[in-house]
């Protein structure tokens, strides 16, 4: 148990920021891909450090815990080592994540893929072979990781992929992101409405700097809303970023927190205490979703929030997780499909919150801070993305 409580007044400093893991999986399966293996810091998040542990693994079981990402890459990559028999296996939560609809498109471009218990879901058993590639249509409605790693194994196959994206697609920035990677190793990628274009190729892994994360800095962004004249430095970060979650800049530009360029990172800074939009729609960005949440419940300004297809499907339920929390605070909360309604005013003098083992349930919970003392249950799971959270913010707190 964690205990914080921001001090009064304008805050500021400088912040660490972790490197993207959204950016560094995909380098390293890309680099794997390519037959090498690109170094990864111990301070790195870890889910970063996770997935280059099961790259780096020899025996036949390879275990991902609670690495979503980690699941979903290694599924495709597995599928095209030739030869190589793996027992893909995660925790509890990891095997209620359902993985069907990717295993179906590697099962019908050719690969060896079985379920270990429950049809669906993980653990799984495959066997690697060489996967002459072709057409395939895939739903995007579900998980852009699944639409990501079929792309990046695409230019080891044969004939290279075409993927045609049927549905809505979701979190469209995240496959832009698999697309901009891989054309900085050398592969040719054409995305084009709902078509994706890869031709076979080799990957060639120039000197690959890391990015900070721009997920990471949505809980800075927000404390500097509710908190006018603050200012912090984010290290490591560009306003032009490939990034998805960069977006947060231009939002946060409209409420009222300036964003800008330095040499060393973006530095932001706010005014005056900010004003919500009424309604926003996270159908590309799902990961801010949170953050947006408890900002609307501490500013107590209404908000409805759309874009939310694949929330119940995350380390938690978000969805149900943020309806038990936020409604014990007083804090009206209606979930209707794929949006949801936040209202009304936070109406008790200090709270405990439970973070469901989800690292942005607890960074997200830590905007409440600026406004009472909040004590956060599991602190550590932070790790997963952002290992120096704690750390990273000035504030003072207690273990018990």
């Amino acid at each position: 148990m964690m205990r914080i409580q921001l001090p009064e007044g304008p805050l500021s400093g400088e912040i660490d920021l972790p490197i993207s893991k959204s950016i560094a999986n995909r380098y390293q399966i890309i680099a794997a891909l390519a037959g090498v293996s690109i170094p990864i810091e111990e301070s790195a998040p870890e889910d970063v450090k996770v997935l280059r542990n099961a790259l780096d693994a020899t025996t036949t079981e390879v275990h991902v815990g609670m690495a979503g990402t980690a699941m979903r890459f290694l599924t495709a990559y597995f599928s095209i080592l030739e030869e190589r028999q793996v027992l893909l296996v995660g925790d509890e939560r990891m095997h209620e994540r359902p993985i069907e609809l990717l295993v179906e498109a590697l099962q019908l471009l050719g690969a060896d893929i079985s379920y270990l218990k429950n049809y669906g879901f993980p653990p799984l058993y495959i066997h690697g072979k060489s996967l002459p590639g072709g057409v395939l249509n895939i739903s995007a409605s579900v998980s852009s990781q699944f639409i990501s790693a079929l792309m990046m194994i695409a230019p080891n196959m044969k004939n290279g992929l075409t993927i045609l994206l049927k549905g809505k697609v979701l979190s469209r920035s995240y496959i832009e992101l698999t697309a901009n990677c891989m054309r900085h190793c050398g592969i040719t990628v054409r995305f084009q409405g709902n078509t994706i274009k890869i031709p076979a190729g080799d990957y060639q892994i120039p000197n690959l700097e890391m990015e900070s994360d721009w997920s990471a800095t949505s809980y800075f962004y927000s404390i500097a809303a509710l908190r006018p004249r603050s200012k912090f430095l984010l290290k490591g970060l560009q306003l032009d970023s490939p990034q998805g979650d960069a977006v947060l800049a231009r939002w946060f530009t409209e409420m009222g927190v300036s964003s800008v360029q330095k040499e060393n990172g973006v530095e932001i800074e706010s005014n005056e205490r900010v004003k919500l939009p009424t309604e926003m729609d996270f159908t590309d960005n799902p990961d801010l979703a949170q953050t947006f949440v408890f900002l609307a419940a501490t500013l107590d300004q209404p908000l409805k929030l759309m874009g939310l297809d694949n929330l119940r499907l995350k380390e938690t339920d978000r969805v149900a997780a943020m309806k038990t929390e936020l409604e014990k605070l007083g804090v009206s909360f209606s979930v209707d499909g794929n949006e949801m309604q936040i209202s009304g005013k936070v109406s008790v003098k200090e709270a405990s919150i439970k973070t469901y083992n989800d690292h942005r349930m607890a960074m997200s919970a830590t905007v409440l801070s600026t406004l009472i003392p909040i004590d956060i249950e599991n602190p550590d799971v932070v790790a997963k993305s952002f290992p120096q959270f704690w750390s990273a913010i000035d504030f003072q707190s207690s273990r018990n």
